[in-house]
């Protein structure tokens, strides 16, 4: 096997030639320029193979490298651009960037393939999408800490990955508007623009992601707001009261400017009760397509404003189609189903208009002990490919916390790198190649474990019933068993055969437990992952006492609150413990 096979995202073109180019503690890591970002593209390189080899190399800078011997050489041809070529020889290395973010991904190319020698080699690579990236939901849940954040934009640099949104719906501190986060370990001004510039600096762009139209209960749950609300329901403000455009604005004013992206994601998704209420009369004289394309015609002026440009959520166009002459052109849609079965190639219908475009695909992380790992394979494959096909602005990985964010985030490191193979290069990729170059990458392993324990646990959880988006798995573990919604439906036969798989795959983590060593809290969570499905599985085939699982699911609770507090800030875990008090009083009523 050529360490050339296991890079992540595999490179476009990618020819052997004979020997390799040896490290020495002496060979300098040579800039042609001085600019900042070649800079510390040079300084990523340097700690990547003193992680690896031990070996501290000199950066320099010549303006011409006449007579310097062995060297690695760093240049671009100009300031935008994200393609690079990469030589190899036994008596030096270059890599040559299109731009500055080319040059930085040729020399994470080159992190992957450093160990005391480099292999000889030539690689020419681009991306197939200009941007690719992921959005973490920050809202329903767990609201990462600043070091987890940070945590993730490096990853993403490592995954070639360039955009970032934190879905925002409350958890920000509004100085003007303080109720909207309190309680809810909300996010600070200050430490978004920290987290902005951190991510610039790394060719990261951090999309401003606020929520504006649905999904807006726990604002208008706040009396002070509750007359906003279009329904009694309190899940959309209402598009007919000029009093939700200047809260918006209130809004727009604190968050937008911390975040140097030209864009803005307004959401505007799922507006479940548009047209139900206050804006009933509108919508029956208009269509609720019109009241929704008008919503976004204010938002879209609203977030002008202040200098951005404005994507939402496609799914309303989907449903109103005849709107689609009427909107405006500079608008980004983002089109959005997290399921295997989905008909992607939906998009075109944005293409026909001359309407600009994202695919966004998912972990299936979400309402899940571990995620759903083969409807993630295929949803990313059938959105990039489409995405591809129709002419997609870029592709976003999405990776939601529904119904409190039990899903731990080290869980989804295989979903958010399949999502970087696929929207960087080829789809057409062996499952056991890809392993093999995810546990490689991400966690050190040469020998592909890591990646299988993933794959495999991303295909267990059948339990003899379906779950819509979620996994039947979790739906056992938190499942009320005086009540048996989800216990009365079990086939013994398919999940005793699922719980087997489990066993297995926990023997097989445990032998090969070190090779987690560089993620630690990666390894642990997989771990938590492994032990809860398998109690969810012995809980739906009553393999114990009701008062022994009550135990048992109470040293999970505890083990489950300290890995959300290792990456989380302390709020918001009330969801999830309330989930958990459920299961147990039952099965301790039992």
């Amino acid at each position: 096997m050529h360490p050339s096979s296991t890079l992540l995202p595999a490179p476009r073109r990618v020819r052997l030639r004979e020997g390799k180019f040896r490290l020495r503690a002496n060979t300098p890591i040579v800039l042609t320029q001085t600019d900042d970002d070649d800079f510390r593209s040079a300084c990523a390189l340097r700690d990547s193979i003193s992680r690896r080899t031990g070996l501290s190399l000199p950066i320099e800078t010549h303006a011409g490298t006449r007579g310097l011997g062995r060297r690695i050489e760093l240049s671009r041809n100009a300031n935008e651009g994200q393609g690079y070529r990469l030589r190899a020889r036994p008596d030096a290395i270059s890599i040559l960037g299109e731009g500055a973010a080319g040059l930085r991904y040729g020399v994470e190319t080159l992190s992957q393939l450093a160990r005391t020698s480099v292999p000889a080699c030539d690689i020419t690579d681009s991306p197939d999408l200009e941007r690719r990236g992921l959005l973490i939901d920050i809202s329903r849940g767990k609201v990462p800490t600043l070091e987890t954040l940070k945590g993730i934009v490096d990853l993403m640099v490592q995954l070639k990955l360039n955009l970032l949104m934190l879905y925002t719906e409350h958890v920000f501190r509004f100085r003007r508007h303080p109720l909207i986060g309190k309680g809810a370990s909300p996010m600070h001004a200050a430490e978004l623009r920290e987290l902005d510039a951190y991510a610039a600096e790394r060719h990261v762009e951090l999309v401003p992601t606020l929520q504006s139209l649905g999904h807006m209960h726990h604002l208008l749950g706040i009396s002070r707001y509750r007359h906003l609300a279009e329904s009694d329901r309190r899940w959309s403000i209402s598009p007919a009261l000029e009093g939700s455009y200047e809260l918006l604005e209130d809004l727009y004013s604190e968050y937008i400017g911390n975040f140097r992206s030209p864009w803005f994601n307004a959401n505007c998704d799922e507006p479940v009760d548009l047209g139900k209420g206050r804006s009933r009369a509108w919508a029956e004289k208009e269509g609720r397509g019109a009241v929704f394309r008008a919503h976004l015609e204010r938002v879209e002026a609203l977030a002008k404003t202040f200098g951005k440009k404005t994507m939402v959520w496609g799914d309303v166009v989907h449903e109103h189609p005849e709107q689609l002459p009427l909107l405006s052109r500079e608008l980004m849609l983002l089109d959005w189903w997290y399921e295997a079965d989905h008909d992607f190639r939906r998009v075109r219908v944005f293409k026909k208009h001359g309407i600009s475009f994202m695919v966004c695909a998912g972990t299936a992380s979400w309402n899940t002990l571990f995620p759903r790992g083969d409807n993630a394979i295929a949803n990313i494959k059938g959105h990039a490919e489409a995405g591809k096909k129709f002419g997609a602005k870029g592709f976003i990985n999405t990776d939601w916390g529904d119904n409190g964010a039990y899903n731990l985030l080290g869980n989804s490191l295989f979903g958010f790198a399949w999502g970087a193979q696929a929207s960087w290069g080829s789809t057409h990729f062996d499952a056991r190649a890809f392993s093999r170059a995810f546990s490689s990458q991400i966690f050190g392993d040469t020998s592909g474990a890591t990646g299988r324990i993933y794959r495999t646990l991303g295909g267990l959880h059948q339990t003899g019933f379906d779950h819509f988006n979620n996994s039947p798995l979790k739906s056992l573990y938190f499942d009320d068993v005086v009540e048996a919604k989800f216990t009365n439906q079990v086939n013994p036969t398919v999940l005793g055969r699922t719980l087997a798989g489990l066993v297995t795959a926990r023997d097989t983590f445990i032998a090969n437990r070190k090779r987690f060593a560089p993620r630690p809290i990666a390894r642990d969570e997989l771990r938590f992952a492994i032990d809860a499905s398998i109690f969810a599985a012995e809980k739906g085939l009553s393999r114990k006492r009701p008062k022994t699982l009550a135990r048992e699911q109470r040293r999970l609770l505890v083990r489950h609150h300290e890995l959300w507090l290792a990456r989380n800030r302390p709020s918001n875990f009330e969801a999830t413990d309330k989930l958990y008090q459920t299961s147990i009083r039952s099965l301790e009523r039992r």
